[in-house]
């Protein structure tokens, strides 16, 4: 960028080509949401003021958003920020980046009927924005959430703070269902809702990754061992223990995983009846099995 006098529609003209020259997906919207988080305005008040002029306190901070999303940082990462559901949430490289397809599956138990208000536990909450939404639009449902991640919780109940929520979700430390068996060592807790986004990537898949998901979200997020169903057999297991009568199992899969999880839930006896649910993209994303 040489000294020039730069407006806002400059620098995004430049910003765009540059990207779009480096391969980076979806150059123009990286370009316009790195220059609006700066400038702290949306997408739509940086066309309403694309004459502005832009000065060096901003060019200088800018520039680095640029050289760092060339490395392929993600942009939710640079900006700490993660619209889902049409609310904001944080996210930093503590958490995976939540997905659109992970809404259908918040969507789903939404959406379903209930007669009273439920209980229901979050597996594996990572940014805590599945807990958090579920808060939101039930405030009489209880709530627990997990994480193996003592780093992930502390960006859950972050965000459980800024969406006054820290009332309702209680958040507890530790691998899949250890945490509750802690607490409640008789095995009397139980759950009417047990919903997770596992990982489910498979080791072997590590090189097909994108760089911005290889390279800086977390592992821990994002394999499952060399099928890519390690933590998913484990909860089709144990979940049966911690459900109440007629409660549900929901988890979100891979979108070719659909036939070996059919194998899993046939196999396991707990469960009265189960279905698979199409994502927006038609593939079998959302698992949900019933207990008697």
């Amino acid at each position: 960028m040489p000294n020039k006098i730069w407006r806002v529609v400059d620098l995004l003209d430049w910003t765009s080509q540059y990207f779009e020259q480096n391969a980076i997906p979806n150059p123009r919207l990286d370009a316009e949401v790195l220059l609006g988080h700066l400038l702290g305005k949306s997408r739509l008040q940086l066309y309403l003021d694309f004459e502005m002029p832009v000065f060096q306190e901003h060019l200088t901070p800018f520039r680095e958003l640029i050289k760092k999303r060339i490395d392929r940082t993600p942009v939710s990462y640079l900006t700490n920020r993660k619209e889902f559901m049409s609310l904001e949430f944080y996210v930093d490289e503590r958490v995976l980046i939540p997905r659109p397809e992970t809404e259908q599956l918040v969507d789903t138990i939404l959406t379903t009927q209930t007669d009273k208000p439920q209980r229901l536990l979050e597996v594996g909450t990572g940014s805590g924005i599945i807990a958090t939404i579920l808060a939101i639009h039930q405030p009489e449902w209880a709530i627990t959430a997990t994480d193996l991640s003592e780093d992930a919780l502390a960006v859950a109940q972050k965000n459980a703070e800024t969406h006054a929520c820290t009332a309702q979700i209680e958040f507890l430390s530790g691998d899949l269902f250890e945490p509750i068996k802690t607490i409640d060592p008789n095995g009397e807790t139980q759950f009417d809702w047990i919903v997770c986004n596992p990982p489910y990537i498979k080791k072997t898949e590590w090189d097909s990754l994108s760089p911005d998901v290889r390279d800086y979200e977390p592992e821990i997020a994002l394999f499952a061992g060399d099928d890519g169903l390690l933590l998913i057999r484990r909860l089709i297991t144990e979940a049966p223990d911690y459900l109440a009568p007629n409660g549900k199992l929901i988890l979100e899969i891979g979108d070719t995983q659909a036939d070996a999880v059919r194998t899993l839930m046939d196999a396991e006896t707990a469960y009265c009846s189960y279905e698979l649910i199409n994502d927006y993209a038609e593939k079998e994303r959302i698992v949900v099995a019933n207990v008697a």
